[in-house]
């Protein structure tokens, strides 16, 4: 009896001990799984924070639009003669900066015809097609035949690397005339020295409206000036 007493004794106290662990056990594995459900939650709010701002970022990429200028570039009446009165540049000098066009003083309903005009004439020059520019021209210009051949030759010796051009204070004198003063500017290398002139001359010039189209009829060269 005794012996079995304490066998059973040894036996609780063995139970005892065996329960206590699996209860210590149970205790750090709920800790456990408490620290990794914590541990998840911190992950997942970060992912969604993360995600939150991408999504912010990118609604914002889409909806950008960005900020652009339209810059027309004008173009210039006639030029006379580059090789008169020209200071000569070297083509190592630094190109002097792009020539802005104001264009001011608009008192005539047609300016914005004879701004086409000016840039027909201007592309003319730029490509040398003397087709293009001679139809700028009324047929009743002094000595047009004259004005054509001065201008082949003057594109034979020069080559137009840039103009731009201004037309100032446009006056009304008929129904079908307006008088206006145009200036320009013209950048020139020359086909033989490879010089480079920078040259400004400002003309008073006479449009006249023919078959529903404004020309150059006539123009009186004011004065002129090159670098």
């Amino acid at each position: 009896m005794v012996q079995t007493k304490d066998s059973a004794k040894i036996a609780r106290a063995a139970l005892e001990a065996e329960t206590h662990e699996v209860v210590q056990a149970s205790n750090r594995l709920n800790d456990n799984l408490t620290k990794a459900g914590k541990k998840i939650w911190r992950q997942a709010l970060v992912i969604w924070a993360v995600g939150i701002v991408l999504a912010i970022s990118y609604f914002l990429v889409l909806n950008h639009t960005p900020v652009t200028t339209d810059q027309t570039t004008p173009r210039p009446v006639d030029q006379q003669d580059t090789g008169a009165n020209s200071a000569t540049a070297k083509p190592s000098e630094p190109a002097p900066p792009s020539l802005k066009v104001i264009h001011v003083s608009p008192g005539v309903p047609a300016q914005e015809d004879l701004i086409t005009l000016l840039n027909q004439i201007r592309e003319a020059q730029l490509k040398k097609n003397i087709h293009l520019f001679m139809e700028a021209y009324s047929q009743d210009f002094p000595d047009l035949g004259q004005k054509r051949e001065k201008t082949l030759t003057i594109w034979k010796r020069n080559t137009y690397l840039d103009s731009q051009f201004k037309l100032t204070d446009p006056q009304q004198e008929t129904g079908s005339t307006i008088l206006a003063k145009v200036t320009w500017d013209i950048k020139a290398q020359d086909q033989k020295t490879g010089t480079i002139r920078i040259i400004t001359k400002s003309y008073y010039v006479t449009f006249s409206k023919q078959s529903g189209k404004w020309l150059v009829q006539n123009l009186k060269e004011i004065d002129s000036k090159s670098d």
